[in-house]
């Protein structure tokens, strides 16, 4: 049988399945389907991907916010905030446990093949090669517990509800058994693949400025066990090391010798606006970090989480060990194995790491720059983009941030148009026919970006409240995450 020619398959986490402020739900307009279309490839056909009904999984904050705003208006009073909406939210979030536990989100696919885009959002680097649909079932019952419609719950084990509808869609009893590798190996049966990428590694250290705790990993003997590793939310940078090495084996068992393998780094964690940083500031780093909603003013290091100086440091420098590794892995692997830099970009587009907070639009006109590019498209959006946080006028007009959706660690769509760039230059590089990344379309990409075109009317009002309250929204933080 003659092998159809495959141009494009991603493997990866969250970043390359395309989530935004909260949910997977955006999959057509995640980086590795941008790169798609401007290969002229047909999205879902040529390039397949899998849908998820409603606002997504987990929690759609900008779906959440926009409906919110249908109930109440485009402001909250004060009455509102006790009356009506923690009703609302349970409302909301009611819908998407019903839809997910009980309702289409928890029925198979009408799809049964196997996507392109194999990303899993929460997925660490060892999960790509041991997670099979069949144990994404066993965490889901076991996470369900005895309340089938708990107040405030979303759908239980809602990472593996993810994994199981990539992993097996229709739930096929001869694909229980099946990981993303598998899925991988799969394709390269049926279809000779041009170009893979392989871009995971973040939530091997995410955890810690998602949660604001700091459990690294302090042995290298650790269990096998997807679920029991995740009482480390750093993993170990030699266990990391033998995780990455590992998954490079068994892609390269699962791939055609002639496929083109691009990989991308790790970016550094405390970037993102998902935290703030509370001075003193010597120059690189905060004397402690808390959520995005701290100041100097509202922060109590003692009755709000936090992480120290020296505890942001450390997960800089084992993020750095992990790209060293990586680097090594790649290096070793011959001509058609690339490295993409891309967790290089963020260090270039932070705004306070680089004390640009008087021009926070210099990181990404200088980021062009190095590229020799001075008329980017993003760069005539006014005000220019930037890494900060999101912010509004009372008109809906944007005045800060812009490349971080609401979730304040999730790239916006513009965000990642910037990624597919970067990909693409490397592909161009390496000579993959018709990578270019002059030939994405950025007036479509910035069209889609909803944030960037009608930002939720209630988001500021939701950070002032935050802002205003913030030891109080802290406790609420830790309750629901």
């Amino acid at each position: 049988m003659t092998k159809t020619q495959t141009k494009l398959v991603a493997i990866g986490d969250s970043l390359t399945q395309g989530f935004q402020s909260g949910a997977i739900f955006l999959t057509d307009w995640s980086y590795p389907a941008m790169i798609a279309r401007s290969m002229n490839l047909q999205i879902p056909t040529e390039f397949r991907i899998p849908r998820f009904p409603g606002s997504g999984l987990p929690l759609n904050i900008e779906a959440l916010l926009r409906w919110m705003s249908t109930q109440i208006g485009p402001d909250i009073s004060l009455d509102e905030w006790f009356l009506h909406f923690p009703l609302l939210l349970n409302r909301f979030m009611d819908d998407v446990e019903d839809l997910y536990e009980r309702g289409i989100g928890a029925q198979p696919a009408a799809f049964g093949g196997v996507y392109h885009n194999l990303a899993v959002w929460g997925f660490r680097v060892a999960d790509s090669y041991t997670v099979t649909s069949e144990y994404a079932v066993k965490q889901i019952s076991d996470a369900e517990g005895f309340i089938a419609d708990d107040f405030l719950g979303l759908p239980s084990a809602p990472m593996y509800r993810t994994a199981r509808r990539i992993l097996n869609p229709r739930y096929r009893p001869d694909r229980e058994d099946w990981t993303i590798i598998d899925n991988l190996a799969q394709i390269s049966k049926e279809e000779n693949i041009e170009t893979l990428i392989i871009w995971l590694g973040s939530n091997d250290c995410l955890g810690t400025v998602l949660n604001l705790d700091f459990r690294p990993m302090d042995t290298t003997t650790v269990s096998s066990d997807p679920a029991e590793r995740r009482r480390w939310n750093l993993t170990h940078p030699e266990v990391f090391r033998q995780d990455f090495a590992m998954l490079v084996k068994h892609v390269k068992a699962n791939i055609q010798a002639e496929t083109q393998v691009f990989v991308g780094t790790i970016a550094h964690v405390t970037i993102p606006p998902v935290t703030t940083g509370i001075e003193p500031f010597d120059g690189t780093y905060y004397q402690y970090y808390g959520r995005f909603f701290a100041n100097q003013s509202n922060f109590n290091h003692l009755l709000q989480k936090n992480l120290t100086r020296e505890q942001a440091q450390y997960i800089d420098a084992v993020i750095d060990e992990y790209n060293a590794a990586i680097r090594d892995i790649i290096d070793a692997e011959g001509p058609e194995w690339h490295l993409v830099e891309v967790g290089a970009i963020l260090d270039v587009l932070a705004v306070k790491r680089n004390q640009l907070q008087d021009a926070p639009d210099r990181p990404l006109r200088n980021y062009y720059a190095s590229l020799g590019i001075t008329d980017h498209p993003l760069l005539r959006l006014s005000p220019v983009p930037n890494v900060l946080r999101l912010r509004t006028r009372e008109q809906g007009e944007r005045y800060a941030g812009g490349l971080f959706s609401l979730d304040c660690f999730h790239p916006s769509t513009i965000g990642y148009g910037i990624v597919a760039e970067a990909f693409l230059r490397e592909m161009q590089q390496a000579g993959v026919g018709d990578a270019d990344p002059m030939r994405l379309d950025w007036a479509d990409i910035i069209a889609h970006d909803t944030l960037l075109q009608t930002p939720p009317s209630l988001w500021d009002d939701i950070t002032e409240a935050a802002e205003h309250n913030s030891t109080l929204w802290d406790v609420v933080f830790q309750v629901l995450g």
